[in-house]
């Protein structure tokens, strides 16, 4: 059999410092044999680990108001879906709404529009980010599921890590046209709750489009850490890390239920 080709991309920015990456190094990439891509904002400090370990490094430029980007790209119900909801963090990065809820859903139009020849060369994608601290190895998935990890849902499905077959890249992808469609606007108009924001909006994307009864939860084996000097436009790390006194954790729950998940031994491959 032919050894799956993994290719883990990661987006926004580099945030989490260097004891964060090497983790990623050891504890995903490894296990994986992955190669990386950096899906970043724009920058002229490359002088660091992970640019020097990406095989792909592909920049958007860091607009100022991500009106800009949605206005190129874009000609329909996009501005309308986003405005649903402004007040909870899914219009952020357009005009002056809090929260980045715009900037994380250009980045995975930019990914599917642009480097999905690229993507399609490799048969597994990890999507994630960049500040997370891997205190574990990864455990190995099945790539014939949407496997998502646990927690951090906020009403919906949280977009912080997900694993899927380069086969399913335009329904992992595909939420701005969704969003920028009559049909996905009206689902969202209609959305049976109080919460849209963007969890609950990649929950309603992920049901249209059929990959959510194919979706599955795998234990977390990492946590969101800052470093001082890190970038953020929602939360920021506060609690000193108890096992890392140079990290702080940026969200404790996640800490929390990756602890658990080591101390109950719940790491274990799902390749079934």
């Amino acid at each position: 059999m032919t050894k799956e080709k993994t290719l883990t991309v990661l987006i926004g920015n580099a945030r989490g410092g260097e004891k964060s990456w090497n983790s990623l190094y050891e504890n995903l990439l490894s296990p994986y044999n992955s190669d990386l891509a950096l899906c970043f904002g724009e920058t002229e400090n490359k002088n660091i680990s992970l640019y020097q370990k990406a095989k792909y490094i592909w920049e958007l430029p860091e607009f100022v108001n991500w009106r800009d980007y949605y206005s190129k790209v874009c000609n329909g119900y996009w501005e309308k879906s986003f405005s649903l909801g402004k007040n909870d963090g899914l219009m952020g990065g357009i005009d002056d709404n809090i929260g980045s809820g715009s900037i994380i859903f250009a980045f995975r139009h930019f990914l599917k529009n642009n480097k999905k020849n690229i993507l399609n060369r490799y048969d597994r994608i990890i999507l994630t980010r960049s500040d997370f601290y891997y205190a574990h190895r990864q455990q190995l998935l099945s790539n014939q599921y949407f496997w998502v990890v646990e927690g951090e849902d906020y009403h919906g499905i949280g977009d912080r890590m997900h694993i899927f077959s380069s086969s399913m890249v335009d329904s992992v992808l595909g939420i701005v046209e969704y969003m920028d469609s009559e049909i996905g606007y009206n689902e969202i108009l209609n959305h049976n709750g109080f919460h849209r924001n963007p969890e609950s909006l990649l929950k309603l994307y992920f049901n249209n489009s059929g990959i959510l009864n194919n979706m599955r939860r795998f234990p977390r084996v990492n946590y969101t850490v800052a470093i001082d000097g890190d970038s953020t436009r929602w939360s920021e790390g506060k609690i000193q890390d108890p096992n890392n006194l140079d990290l702080s954790l940026k969200y404790h729950s996640e800490y929390i239920d990756c602890m658990n998940n080591l101390l109950q031994n719940r790491i274990i491959d799902l390749l079934d």
